[in-house]
């Protein structure tokens, strides 16, 4: 029907993402098919220690090809070849996701038979990788990346909290706190990387149609909502229109980044408001609703990435001796951090309903 215009099919792979590429590819073919795993995932989620370590048993070449391929990372001298990478496709993703669930896994075992270091190396592998998927020009990377930190903070405060946990994988800790705390790119360059996304997504559409770019999911949306209906009658004034408004609106988007997230909700709502107003309409730009509807979430997601390391890495400064208490405020709530008295250990939070991280004194002074 609009073969002329734009040609829609079931898969959607958008723009090429260079950074790690050939390590995001391996993990990929170690756990492309993830249906298949399923059964495991929920083993693992269980409490049956045999099946555990018979799931572990039976991935453990997959991982440790995974970590292989993660140790590579800052060894690889060879060109890095482009891997395409999805905007709206849950299934991309999964892999990641599942390998992480492993790692976590082989962390939490290791952590209930004494082997800290064993655990420790889970930890490292895992926050490398969240470090190349942060990296990446893929905002869909970074989010996984976010939602992966998220999960990982359970496991970091499991390890800090067991007896085995010594002096030195609590400064490793910090360390790897220090980086994502310190060394973490601002919102506003995150945005203007995905402005950039944006436009090799427009220029990809132009140039390839959308054969290899609509997920079934999103095919079936916009079907049903007949998004597509105005560009069959004028296709090229409709692109033309839809992409200038996603110029026009994302340097107000990089611009709000300019202060904290629990500043931009006006800013955000009138923009969520815009595109809902927008939906439906014989000139609805298509495209730009589905890259920025869910712009605010995605906010939402990264700034409570940022404040889950943030409680982590203050409560690891503190408990190794920084005794410096300079305001820091939260960027999600405004409120601002607090160190709420603990007999044996550091704690901090930002809000009186999140729960602290802890971190007991005995893994300061080094004890066993």
């Amino acid at each position: 029907m609009y073969r002329h215009y734009f040609i829609l099919s079931s898969v959607l792979l958008l723009f090429t993402v260079t950074a790690h590429a050939e390590t995001f590819e391996t993990i990929r073919q170690q756990f492309e098919i993830y249906q298949r795993f399923a059964g495991e995932l929920e083993i693992l989620s269980g409490d049956n220690v045999l099946e555990i370590d018979n799931v572990l048993k039976r991935t453990e070449e997959k991982r440790l090809t995974v970590r292989q391929a993660l140790d590579n990372i800052h060894t690889e001298d060879k060109p890095k070849r482009d891997l395409p990478s999805p905007l709206f496709s849950e299934s991309f993703t999964a892999p990641f996701f599942h390998y992480v669930t492993l790692e976590r896994v082989v962390a939490q075992r290791a952590i209930q038979q004494g082997k800290p270091d064993a655990t420790m190396q889970s930890l490292q592998y895992v926050y490398r990788l969240t470090d190349a998927l942060a990296d990446s020009e893929s905002l869909k990377l970074r989010i996984t990346a976010a939602q992966i930190r998220l999960q990982m903070l359970e496991t970091v405060q499991s390890f800090l909290s067991s007896p085995h946990c010594r002096h030195e994988h609590h400064e490793q800790l910090h360390q790897i706190f220090d980086a994502l705390v310190n060394r973490r790119p601002t919102d506003g360059t995150i945005w203007a990387l995905y402005l950039d996304e944006g436009k090799r997504f427009f220029e990809a559409i132009s140039r390839r149609g959308l054969e290899e770019m609509v997920a079934p999911k999103m095919l079936k949306e916009l079907e049903e909502r007949r998004a597509l209906n105005g560009y069959a009658k004028s296709a090229v004034e409709r692109f033309t229109h839809d992409q200038s408004a996603f110029q026009r609106i994302m340097p107000i988007v990089i611009e709000s980044c300019s202060v904290p997230f629990f500043k931009r909700s006006p800013m955000l709502r009138q923009l969520d408001d815009e595109l809902r107003n927008r939906q439906g309409t014989e000139t609805e730009p298509v495209f730009t609703i589905l890259l920025l509807r869910d712009a605010t979430e995605t906010m939402r997601l990264l700034t409570q990435e940022q404040s889950g390391n943030e409680m982590a890495y203050l409560a690891l400064s503190a408990s190794l001796g920084n005794q410096e208490r300079r305001k820091v405020l939260n960027f999600l709530t405004g409120n601002e951090y607090k160190f709420p008295l603990i007999m044996n250990g550091i704690a901090c939070t930002y809000d009186g309903n999140i729960k602290p991280f802890y971190v007991p004194y005995r893994h300061v002074i080094g004890n066993e």
